[in-house]
């Protein structure tokens, strides 16, 4: 089943798709499902944080029917009365408190999970796009190779070439398709990859623009200067609110527990038809629960998060300042490349087929000639996506710094 599903994939008509940029990609990346559900979850709790009482405790009504049995003879009676618990320790304040902190918390994590998702979907994009050029490559090595073997099986005809180089023109010539059908599944794999983090359907024909992403970064010189704000990343700014809304809300459970007065009223209709008032104060004093057992898991929860805190700001760090060595990496990389290594390959294909005319050079040394260069070109298509990346990764996380 997974074959026929590649096979069907890899045989779909991807011109008929509309070619699909880098910041169109970053773009579809934030309507994504996760993400898209976690800046729908902070607004709603946005929304509800504004909801929050003044009062954090309802009041109380109740009607109390009845008749009493008298001597002159009996008579109905009813008290109606409404009580108000007031907390002197501020529970509403403690409340909202509590609600504005789990409300950072989840901010800053649906911002770290937007953030991990567009780092997904450019690696995604990128290694599509060297696929896509190392496939466009490596077809157009197969039809120079068919045209080989085409040269040489017509000059066997004639006399000009051994059965020996037909079958090497040919073995190349199978070679080279071998490659072009692999780097064809490996576009399917990459077009699939990037269809599961934009929440396109399997079968959707992604193709990657020509162009690559251009974006502006720092000079190396203010490395040390970023390096320092690293603590202020997404992932680890979450863990550290985690840890102040797990401390908000052990004081909301002190604050539930605090001093607290009640306040209420009460009508008496007697039962020979008079009306009487009363006025009620009663207080509850946290002389045995002050909410030890919620507080102390609370605490402890946040005790956690700050230790989790810290080790992502040392894993923050440790992942800025390895974007900022991928960058120079893949930049000297790249320039290695394409100064040396494809110039180089092209030149010696070239010399071969010269050589070759020439009757100074066999078919087997242009065969070598032109796989080096087929090979060249694959890891400038892969140099250019790496380069890129790094780039946009650098830029990525740089952005995220608030």
């Amino acid at each position: 089943m997974w074959v026929l599903l590649v096979t069907l994939l890899t045989a779909a008509p991807a011109s008929d798709s509309q070619p699909l940029s880098f910041e169109d990609a970053q773009a579809q990346a934030a309507k994504a499902a996760l993400p898209a559900s976690l800046a729908r979850a902070v607004e709603t709790r946005r929304v509800w944080d504004a909801r929050l009482p003044a009062l954090a405790a309802n009041p109380t009504l109740s009607v109390i029917p009845g008749r009493r049995a008298q001597p002159d003879g009996p008579g109905f009676e009813m008290t109606v009365g409404v009580e108000q618990p007031l907390f002197l320790s501020n529970l509403a304040g403690a409340q909202r408190d509590a609600a504005r902190a789990e409300t950072r918390a989840l901010e800053k994590e649906a911002v770290a999970a937007l953030l991990d998702r567009r780092l997904e979907v450019a690696r995604a994009w990128l290694t599509l796009w060297a696929a896509q050029q190392a496939a466009a490559s490596a077809a157009q090595e197969a039809e120079l190779a068919g045209t080989l073997r085409k040269s040489v099986a017509e000059a066997l005809a004639l006399g000009g070439a051994t059965r020996l180089e037909l079958a090497e023109a040919e073995g190349f010539e199978a070679e080279a398709r071998l490659a072009g059908l692999s780097r064809d599944a490996e576009v399917t794999h990459a077009r699939l990859s990037l269809a599961v983090l934009l929440g396109h359907p399997p079968n959707a024909a992604l193709v990657a623009a020509e162009a690559l992403p251009v974006v502006a970064l720092p000079p190396a010189s203010e490395e040390s200067r970023w390096l320092a704000r690293a603590g202020e990343l997404p992932e680890a700014e979450a863990r550290r609110l985690l840890g102040a809304a797990e401390r908000a809300r052990a004081a909301e459970v002190r604050a539930a527990r605090g001093w607290q007065v009640t306040l209420g009223a009460q009508g008496v209709r007697e039962y020979y038809g008079g009306f009487s008032g009363l006025l009620m104060v009663g207080v509850t004093p946290p002389v045995f629960d002050s909410g030890q057992r919620e507080r102390g898991a609370l605490l402890a929860a946040a005790e956690r998060l700050d230790g989790e805190a810290q080790e992502a700001a040392v894993r923050a760090a440790a992942e800025l300042a390895l974007a900022f060595h991928e960058r120079e990496h893949a930049d000297a990389q790249l320039s290695l490349v394409e100064k040396s290594l494809v110039p180089t390959a092209e030149e010696a294909a070239r010399l071969a087929e010269v050589l070759l005319r020439a009757g100074q050079s066999t078919l087997p040394d242009v065969l070598r000639a032109r796989r080096a260069r087929a090979a060249a070109h694959a890891r400038l298509a892969f140099a250019r996506s790496e380069a890129s990346l790094a780039a946009a990764r650098l830029h990525l996380l740089l952005s995220a710094l608030p």
